[in-house]
């Protein structure tokens, strides 16, 4: 994974948008990202389901770094990080951890097992299979939804090789991206598109929302999977580029410092 982290100048809110600042001179979301009236309703549509205000009001420095941590053990281990890994990687004290932790559960950006409590993802990725795999830097993970897998790339400043399946029929998807991430290489099928449906229940998005956002091999399949499982159910149709947009705002700012910054990748 590339040491220099994209350097980030802040400038991407935009009036009137929900926006905060992530870390100094980090906005999030990106709305530099989203050139799209379409991706731009979707992505108000998953804050607004998400309730950026509630889940992210006091969220400060160490639990940034907790969620950082827990990110890029998801990228790098074979399964989900525990307290002693992050300690060691953010250097806070394992009760700490656990502590942060917990509260970045509350907040609904990391998932644990509701069971054994150990972290099975942190939006995008998820140590549970999905219909989503991505591919970078030798490694294979998953991702929670069509728009956070194609949010990855920009995430880890790499490109990557998202291999899906339709939602409707089981065909299969795959898409490449280029530019370090941020911009489409290939898509096959050709007429792919992505579903943003609207649903958040039981304060976890990965249970709810994210399954409601789908790759699907056109928007022919799209109009029959929605007839036959949730008609007149709300959400935006995106191409895959409007999908990229939206996880880009979502997750380019997730690991990324300030202009003349540079991150802790590895």
């Amino acid at each position: 994974m590339p040491a220099t982290r994209r350097r980030y100048s802040g400038e991407a809110e935009v009036s009137g948008l929900p926006s905060f600042e992530l870390r100094p001179g980090v906005a999030f979301p990106d709305w530099a990202a989203v050139t799209s009236p379409a991706a731009v309703d979707a992505l108000t549509a998953i804050l607004s389901a998400f309730d950026l205000a509630k889940n992210w009001s006091g969220y400060d420095d160490e639990e940034d770094r907790v969620r950082q941590a827990v990110i890029e053990g998801l990228a790098e281990l074979d399964g989900g990080p525990d307290a002693e890994w992050i300690a060691a990687r953010t250097g806070l004290d394992e009760g700490r951890v656990a502590t942060l932790l917990g509260r970045l559960a509350a907040r609904d950006l990391v998932v644990r097992d509701g069971g054994s409590n150990a972290i099975v993802g942190a939006y995008p990725l998820t140590t549970r299979s999905t219909e989503h795999r991505v591919g970078f830097g030798g490694k294979v993970t998953h991702a929670m939804c069509a728009v956070d897998a194609l949010g990855t790339g920009a995430m880890f400043d790499a490109d990557v090789v998202i291999e899906s399946r339709c939602r409707a029929c089981g065909g299969p998807i795959r898409i490449a991206t280029k530019d370090r991430g941020i911009a489409l290489d290939s898509v096959e099928p050709e007429p792919t598109v992505v579903w943003s449906g609207n649903r958040y229940e039981g304060a976890c998005a990965a249970t709810s929302l994210c399954t409601v956002i789908a790759f699907f091999c056109s928007e022919a399949h799209l109009e029959e999977w929605q007839g036959a499982n949730h008609p007149g159910a709300e959400g935006c149709r995106l191409t895959p580029d409007e999908a990229m947009q939206v996880g880009r705002a979502l997750f380019a700012p997730v690991l990324t410092h300030a202009a003349g910054a540079v991150g802790r990748m590895a």
